[in-house]
């Protein structure tokens, strides 16, 4: 993106401006050096305006050229704090998501779900938080290796995320922990739901060339309303998927 300015053109289209300028543009022309009035803005625009008002006072050649590269700097200036301003957020994003699966870390969704629960204090919303945990990746690593194991974790993650409403927010916190935000759902519906990610799970072994890696997935939940807090959450439902996967053990 590329910004063209020229003190010509302000000069020309001056008469047509004039309607668009503050009151004390009508009335005095501020010499260079002394202070503009409290109403002008400061930054780039006022630079413009204060340039501009200044053409009515001298228009030679001289003055002109210097006004133009005076604009032409300014403009790469803005346009370098506008690159810079793109890459910041750029980087921020990088910051909040997982670099194996593309989802949101645990930064990110912590800090989700803190302006999920901020919202539900506010207008007394519920959901529930989903806690999920492979089964026996440990013994995946062992027996196919680490790349496999990365393998299953970003195969899991491509089915939470198919799985998940617009409205849910999935992430993967640790190793093999991934979480789900479910807002709007009463636990019944959640637990339904999970039920089907993990018959999904297993339904999908991941083939790792001529393997078939059979997976399994243990999950646990903790409703939430405006009394909640976050780590009582994560607590409650890392604790139920701890039971979850305990109680598939014993059959």
């Amino acid at each position: 993106m590329t910004i063209a300015l020229s003190s010509r053109r302000f000069a020309a289209n001056d008469q047509d401006q004039q309607a668009q300028l503050p009151s004390w543009a009508t009335t005095r022309v501020p010499a260079f050096g002394s202070p503009l009035p409290e109403d002008a803005r400061p930054g780039f625009a006022s630079l413009v305006l204060r340039l501009r008002l200044a053409l009515r006072r001298d228009t030679s050649p001289q003055r002109m050229e210097l006004l133009d590269q005076i604009l032409d700097v300014a403009a790469e200036s803005e346009q370098r704090m506008a690159d810079q301003a793109r890459r910041i957020a750029e980087l921020e994003a990088l910051c909040g998501s997982d670099e194996l699966t593309g989802l949101p870390n645990r930064r990110a969704f912590e800090s989700h779900m803190q302006r999920e629960l901020a919202h539900a204090r506010r207008h007394k919303g519920s959901g529930v938080l989903g806690f999920l945990d492979l089964d026996d990746f440990k013994g995946i690593n062992d027996r196919h290796g680490h790349a496999a194991g990365d393998a299953c974790l970003i195969h899991v993650a491509r089915l939470l995320r198919q799985s998940a409403r617009t409205t849910d927010y999935a992430g993967r916190l640790h190793g093999d922990e991934f979480a789900i935000c479910l807002p709007g759902i009463p636990l019944v519906l959640a637990r339904q739901r999970m039920n089907e990610l993990c018959n999904t799970v297993a339904s999908e072994p991941l083939l790792w060339g001529k393997t078939r890696i059979e997976l399994g997935v243990s999950f646990g939940l903790a409703p939430y309303d405006a009394d909640s807090d976050l780590p009582a959450l994560l607590r409650d439902s890392d604790d139920a998927m701890y039971r979850h996967k305990q109680s598939k053990r014993l059959g």
